[in-house]
């Protein structure tokens, strides 16, 4: 009888052990019949209301302040530290950004408003930018495919509405050349971990004047995506800056 016992506990421990996830290992969920969308609210204004997100005329956000994504997250941005998405029905979405009436779901001020057909098993970051009445956005594809092993997988944005085109620097090291505003690059492959980070008006060189900096740690095998935000020589709330979303 003890023999038995000993060989089903053996047996139930080999199977949790078999089923067990380890947090350092990469687990992508694939699902072909929604589409998954993030929000990124980088309009930079001086008195930074807080505002909400509706898809399709119902709200799924709290209160959002600048800097911020939504549902999550990123570094160097307010809100969560995950690659969380909103899952929608495929097909027109309709985006609406706004300052709510007080302890109301009820639109202030409208902000922002955005259309477009999203496909299913895909996923997208709306980012927003520049500030009332010129707020703008950019719907921007996200791609999952794992980096090597000893890699963190990055594009980036430009989302800085005063500086034409910015080079994106890794300490001395360009990464991203000449990316005009609201314009998205390739993916490229950069060593993981904590770095600084540095952007620069294109083409003045690796000595030329840093407009914005930022030490980020990145994480091996995962997706980011950097961006420029703020304004060339602002203060305060609107100063320039670097950040960086989690894809996956």
């Amino acid at each position: 009888m003890r023999v038995i016992f000993i060989i089903i506990c053996i047996s139930v421990l080999a199977a949790c052990k078999k089923n067990s996830f380890h947090i350092t290992e990469r687990d992508i969920i694939t699902n072909s019949t929604v589409a998954r969308l993030k929000v990124g609210y980088f309009s930079a204004s001086v008195n930074n209301q807080g505002v909400q997100v509706k898809i399709n005329g119902v709200r799924q956000s709290n209160n959002l302040i600048y800097p911020i994504a939504f549902p999550g997250g990123g570094l160097n941005t307010g809100g969560s530290s995950n690659s969380d998405y909103l899952y929608l029905t495929p097909g027109e979405t309709n985006v609406d950004i706004s300052v709510p009436k007080a302890r109301t779901d009820e639109d202030s001020v409208k902000i922002f408003n955005f259309a477009a057909p999203l496909e299913a098993g895909k996923r997208y970051t709306l980012f927003t930018t520049d500030t009332m009445p010129n707020v703008t956005g950019i719907l921007v594809p996200d791609d999952t495919e794992a980096p090597t092993n000893t890699d963190a997988r990055i594009k980036f944005i430009n989302l800085m509405p005063n500086v034409p085109a910015v080079d994106f620097y890794q300490r001395t090291t360009l990464v991203f050349g000449n990316v005009a505003y609201k314009s998205v690059t390739e993916y490229k492959n950069i060593p993981f971990g904590s770095d600084t980070f540095l952007i620069r008006a294109a083409g003045s060189g690796p000595t030329g004047t840093v407009i914005a900096t930022r030490v980020i740690a990145t994480a091996r095998q995962r997706i980011y995506t950097f961006f420029s935000r703020g304004y060339r020589t602002a203060t305060g709330t609107r100063a320039p800056n670097v950040s960086a979303l989690i894809v996956q």
